[in-house]
């Protein structure tokens, strides 16, 4: 900013220069009489649709409403209206408001003034050194009118030619420099621009916008004592100006663009402190989760070392269960083998526990033959003792059996099975070898049988129905004294 306060007071002590040496740019200075103006027909059409008057004004009398623009057509003696106190500020003959305290303090110095009026928006604005003071609405379908009289330096009641509708209390009395009237509504920064020096030649750039010029205005016949002044401009001032605005434009858009970088760089400052902020958390998280993989190959190096050891351990365990079963399919096959044993030993055991029941029932029918006869009952009494004592002695046989069947069965247990003592398929050299024969052994004694064992072998109608098996042959070996031996057996 320092730089462009710089240049800015350079290049204006060099325009006072220029403008000192060349003055051609002029202002118009309006005498104190109603005679005192400049008025002539132009062409409006232009300006029916908007409009903006734009000029450099200086107050210099004291009348009530000094006037220096009125543009009346016939029914609008105030189509346009502009006084240089603030008073008037006309257009359609409708009153725009008092502004006259915005104006106070401006006499005999140069301001700048804009009105404008678009008919889409139906506004009305009123612009003061490039601000805007006041604005209203206009009514609804009204159009600039065309064809009437526009007076520089006094109002007109009417549009006839000539001072006749002057009147004293309106005459303009002061300067004019730069009234131009452009067939559009200029925008608030346009007005700005427009009223940034007097001497500047903004206007110059709107080309066919302006409808009227204020170098055709200068050209115009004049009435009374209406002169050209120095307006303190030249064109090489206003060159100056231009080059100036420009290069302050150029300054204003580089101060932005400084000011959009300095915001930029302020962006990337904080975007770039965040970044660090984020790296460095992110070196902190980094830092940690290498801590992390450490202590995690460490566990992992533990672990492997356990899981080689509980391998080893299993391995020795797989080797020791394989073993035990090895060793539990030869116990499994010697246990069946001794279940084998003592399953055929149960067999023979139920076998006897049959010819035991056999025994007992011959015994309830001879106790039944007994009770036919008393002779009979005596001699079934003496032959039921004796039966008595050949039972207690099958008793006996086979508590002894039961005995052996038990110790058999121990013996099963250690997988050792003694052959019987006489096989079947041995010479037959006794009556106790007969029993072994196929014609007895594991048949039923019948009468034709028992014949040809009576010859041998005493009280053998006792088992007359009886099955033959190994156990009532011992038995029978035993019952009879003096029996042969079986020659297995001696052998």
């Amino acid at each position: 900013m320092k730089f462009v306060f710089v240049l800015t007071t350079i290049l204006l002590a060099l325009l006072l220069d220029v403008a000192a040496g060349d003055r051609q740019y002029k202002a118009l200075n309006f005498g104190d009489s109603m005679t005192d103006y400049i008025m002539y027909q132009p062409d409006m059409s232009p300006l029916q649709n908007a409009f903006s008057v734009c000029s450099w004004v200086r107050s210099l009398n004291t009348n009530d409403f000094p006037t220096w623009m009125s543009y009346a057509v016939s029914g609008s003696t105030n189509e346009i209206f502009v006084s240089a106190d603030g008073y008037y500020n006309l257009i359609f003959s409708s009153h725009i408001a008092d502004l006259r305290s915005h104006f106070s303090g401006l006499a005999r110095n140069w301001y700048h003034y804009c009105m404008t009026w678009n008919y889409s928006s139906r506004t009305q604005r009123v612009y003061l050194n490039g601000r805007q003071i006041h604005s209203r609405t206009t009514p609804s379908g009204r159009r600039l009118t065309t064809g009437g009289y526009l007076v520089i330096g006094n109002d007109q009641n009417g549009h006839t030619p000539g001072p006749s509708g002057f009147h004293s209390s309106y005459i303009f009395g002061g300067e004019l420099y730069k009234l131009n009237l452009f067939s559009k509504e200029l925008s608030s920064s346009e007005v700005l621009e427009m009223s940034r020096d007097k001497c500047t030649e903004t206007e110059l750039t709107y080309g066919d916008l302006r409808s009227i010029k204020w170098e055709e205005l200068l050209q115009r016949s004049r009435n009374g004592n209406v002169r050209e002044i120095d307006s303190g401009c030249s064109a090489e001032t206003g060159r100056l100006w231009v080059r100036l605005s420009e290069t302050l434009e150029e300054l204003r858009n580089s101060s932005q663009l400084l000011d959009e970088t300095r915001s930029e760089l302020a962006r990337v400052k904080e975007e770039k402190a965040a970044k660090d902020t984020e790296l460095m958390r992110t070196e902190q998280q980094l830092n940690e989760t290498l801590e992390d993989l450490a202590r995690t190959r460490t566990v992992k190096e533990a672990c492997e070392t356990k899981l080689e050891t509980k391998e080893q351990q299993l391995n020795e365990t797989l080797e020791e269960l394989t073993q035990t079963r090895k060793e539990k399919e030869a116990h499994k096959t010697s246990l069946d083998t001794k279940r084998q044993h003592l399953n055929e030993t149960l067999d023979e055991l139920e076998s006897t526990e049959n010819e035991k029941d056999m025994c007992h029932t011959d015994l309830a029918t001879a106790e039944e033959n007994l009770n036919t006869t008393t002779v009979e009952k005596e001699e079934a009494l003496e032959e039921l003792e004796r039966k008595k004592e050949d039972l207690i002695r099958i008793t006996t046989s086979l508590n002894q059996t039961q005995t052996e069947l038990d110790q058999v069965r121990k013996l099963l247990e250690k997988a050792n099975n003694t052959p019987p003592d006489c096989p079947l398929n041995s010479t037959i050299t006794s009556y106790w070898d007969l029993l072994y024969s196929e014609d007895y052994f594991g048949d039923v004694i019948s009468s034709e049988k028992l014949e040809v064992l009576y010859k041998s072998v005493e009280k053998l109608e006792y088992f007359v129905g009886l099955r033959v098996t190994e156990g009532m042959i011992q038995f029978m070996k035993h019952f009879h004294e003096g029996a042969d031996k079986c020659r297995n057996s001696t052998e």
